[in-house]
């Protein structure tokens, strides 16, 4: 299962990419910058600030994350987000490995209401503090490709967000999808549907309380934290590591 998710995460990756056409008339919910030169569908997360800073609520985009979150959750986030698949890389890069506190989980829903939406539409995109701007995925895909296309850019404002990225990185090579569960404010958005999603993890009756689940989780969910596996955990990306280490084959997908 882990290497058929590596496949299409990659295809996933390569498809938002690949450049042959664009259509950014169109949101997919995942972190993928529509600025980058290549890039065929709309940042929802982009689309969601640059309608806050005119001043009109986004019903498309938010009815498409609200679909996507009723039908997967976060599922996308674990098997079509390419800043998600660059992170699993990067875990595996012989590091330091460190935890976090359970309440930093809750960060990114503060970037999602102030860095996304707050600030735009209080203050202007052009504000340092507006999430595109200090976002790794739109340094990556955006501000060097077209500085390098260009061939002039803000050497002060690229210094910054290089920086920053680089910070990103270090921290996701010691803690397993460190941006997922911090700072993605996509990430918060999807979170909230996963109670209800359709497709999620579920325990049948097979399960035998081992608790394998709990120390399994990449996302330190819910049952890592108080010890009983929850079937509903907002932070689970269906990334099933849990149905690979069951000794029960208790965990399916749906049902």
């Amino acid at each position: 299962m882990e290497r058929l998710r590596f496949k299409i995460q990659l295809a996933f990756a390569a498809l938002f990419n690949i450049g042959l056409f664009q259509w950014h008339s169109v949101c997919f919910p995942v972190l993928n910058c529509h600025s980058c030169p290549t890039s065929i569908f709309a940042c929802p997360i982009g689309v969601i600030g640059q309608f806050s800073a005119i001043g009109v609520f986004p019903l498309s985009v938010i009815g498409i994350i609200a679909v996507a979150g009723l039908v997967a959750g976060r599922f996308l986030c674990g098997w079509a987000c390419p800043f998600g698949l660059v992170q699993d890389l990067l875990y595996r890069v012989p590091y330091v490995k460190f935890s976090l506190p359970a309440w930093t989980r809750f960060i990114k829903y503060g970037v999602l209401a102030l860095l996304v939406i707050a600030v735009p539409y209080f203050l202007s995109p052009a504000f340092p503090l507006y999430f595109c701007r200090l976002c790794p995925v739109a340094t990556v895909e955006s501000a060097v490709p077209w500085a390098i296309i260009n061939g002039t850019a803000d050497v002060l404002t690229l210094s910054f967000r290089l920086g920053l990225l680089f910070l990103i990185i270090v921290l996701a090579m010691g803690h397993k999808r460190f941006f997922c569960k911090v700072l993605c404010p996509l990430g918060a958005s999807l979170s909230l549907f996963n109670r209800f999603a359709a497709i999620f993890p579920q325990r049948n009756d097979k399960c035998i309380d081992c608790k394998t689940c709990n120390k399994t989780c990449p996302m330190e969910t819910k049952s890592a934290r108080f010890g009983v596996f929850d079937d509903r955990a907002e932070e689970c990306i269906a990334c099933l590591d849990c149905q690979k280490k069951c000794p029960t084959d208790a965990i399916r997908l749906w049902g």
